[in-house]
């Protein structure tokens, strides 16, 4: 007994054939037709018959009877094309007896089911691709559109920090300034006083109120001219409040008085 393959091929070998356009009124297909049998999706071979009116995948197709032919394959063209108006498909026509036509299609499911997992398997990595491709021109574009704003920005934060650094360098040669100033009067301060120390005072002796203003600070004349008249009318001053109590405002603190 001869296998389906054996049968199938017994008809494939070099023979006269039917491959032209056929009328659809001349097209039966059968209920036996399996409902899996399909080359690509409906949608896609609808979409070929509009845009080209006629089909890119020619029919399968036996003789049946005078005039007529059984669609072996491609059932969703002939309906299609009835739907749309089309009246002319091409066709592949190859005989076959009643016995070998379900072998024969079990075939071509096996053939378009191999294509269709490699077609799915490049399509989804196809899409992968694009898809990841879509990413990186995304990026891209944010990049692009946002490259003078980064920028800007940036630039923005280099001026304030030379700004700071500027600041910071003025508060810098400030503190350096008062600490000269610091240190001159810090020097100044202990070389007057050690001098008004060691210089004796002898606040009883002194007759010119000019003398006297000039050796007290902050000592005003008016004030030296009455602690002068008092010295000379005799009286004899034995304490520094006593001087306090005529000129407050002057630094008898500082001086070493001699009563």
């Amino acid at each position: 007994m001869m296998s389906d393959l054996e049968k199938i091929s017994k008809h494939l070998t070099p023979r006269p054939a039917f491959q032209g356009q056929i009328h659809v009124d001349s097209l039966r297909v059968p209920s036996s037709y399996p409902p899996d049998l399909l080359s690509s999706s409906p949608q896609l071979i609808r979409e070929d018959l509009q845009r080209h009116r006629t089909n890119l995948i020619p029919l399968i197709i036996r003789p049946v009877e005078e005039g007529e032919y059984e669609v072996i394959f491609g059932k969703e063209i002939v309906e299609f094309a009835r739907e749309l108006g089309i009246n002319h498909l091409f066709a592949s026509r190859i005989e076959l007896q009643d016995e070998d036509v379900l072998p024969f299609q079990k075939r071509l499911k096996s053939i378009f089911g191999m294509n269709q997992k490699a077609s799915s398997s490049y399509s989804q990595m196809l899409l992968q691709s694009t898809f990841m491709d879509q990413i990186a021109q995304l990026v891209r574009i944010l990049i692009e559109e946002n490259k003078m704003t980064f920028k800007n920005q940036f630039d923005k934060l280099e001026n304030k920090l030379d700004e700071q650094n500027n600041s910071l360098q003025k508060i810098s040669q400030e503190l350096d300034e008062l600490k000269k100033r610091l240190s001159l009067r810090e020097l100044q301060q202990p070389i007057s006083r050690q001098t008004m120390t060691e210089e004796r005072v002898l606040i009883n002796r002194y007759r010119n109120p000019q003398n006297l203003t000039k050796r007290v600070p902050n000592l005003k004349n008016k004030e030296a001219e009455i602690i002068i008249q008092q010295i000379q009318e005799g009286r004899r001053f034995k304490s520094v409040d006593e001087l306090k109590a005529i000129a407050p405002s002057s630094r008898w603190d500082e001086l070493n008085i001699q009563f």
